[in-house]
């Protein structure tokens, strides 16, 4: 049992109510990435702004009464509202409304950090995120076959992995995670610091693993990959967060 299902367990509604209940907790879920955060949940409001206002009013509505229930079950430390302003567009550095896909060529040169190369290189060309690297093990890495298991929870997905990005991928461990220190993964701190350090040195510092992602949605739609394929790639339950890339 999840956190929403629990939630909607002690809410008496008819099926369709609760059908659109669940999409939007579940929508909500997939776009802060499971974190209840004021950067992710910002995120959220930025993503809503593109809706109608009728559509906008229902998931907040529904949002909102699952934040204070996970509030008042103590899974949160902090109630936050949340709410859309009128005429008022929240600017997030986690969803933009840019849909350019960018010249990234100069991740494949040669890097004095090829920690953090590989890092950009994962979230660029497969569309993994920083949690997903950082639970890889070499029992899910299959260089023969060109194929990568990413795991989350009790789902699991098999990606090709590119040609171009094999030779990163030679010198990593041969058993247990791939990143790790003492047999245990490394943080998202660790990750996102070594990311960090290495887009510093070939001037690309504007650049963060979400944007690297959204590069990736950006770069398949463009190879005419279809938006159910992308969403299956990224591990989404449907590609109705990715509609605002083909708008």
């Amino acid at each position: 049992m999840t956190a929403i299902d629990d939630f909607l367990g002690q809410k008496k509604l008819a099926q369709n109510s609760l059908s659109a209940y669940r999409y939007d907790l579940e929508q909500f879920r997939q776009l802060v990435e499971g974190e209840i955060e004021p950067a992710k949940l910002k995120a959220y409001q930025q993503f809503l702004t593109d809706l109608k206002p009728t559509a906008q009013k229902r998931k907040i509505s529904a949002v909102n009464q699952f934040l204070y229930y996970l509030y008042e079950t103590g899974q949160i430390k902090q109630f936050h509202k949340l709410s859309l302003p009128s005429q008022v567009r929240l600017v997030s550095p986690h969803f933009t409304s840019k849909t350019e896909v960018l010249d990234l060529s100069i991740l494949w040169q040669k890097s004095e950090r090829p920690v953090g190369q590989l890092f950009a290189l994962l979230i660029w060309t497969m569309g993994l995120q920083p949690s997903e690297i950082l639970q890889l093990e070499a029992k899910h890495l299959n260089l023969d076959f060109q194929i990568l298991t990413v795991r989350r929870g009790q789902d699991k997905r098999v990606l090709k992995i590119p040609q171009k990005l094999l030779p990163y991928l030679t010198e990593l461990p041969e058993v247990g995670f791939l990143f790790a220190k003492g047999g245990k993964p490394y943080s998202r701190q660790w990750l996102f610091n070594q990311l960090r350090l290495y887009l510093e040195t070939i001037g690309m510092a504007h650049l963060t693993a979400q944007k690297l992602r959204e590069q990736y949605i950006l770069s398949q739609l463009a190879s005419d990959v279809s938006l159910e394929k992308v969403a299956k790639n990224l591990g989404l339950k449907s590609a109705v967060t990715l509609e605002k890339y083909v708008k």
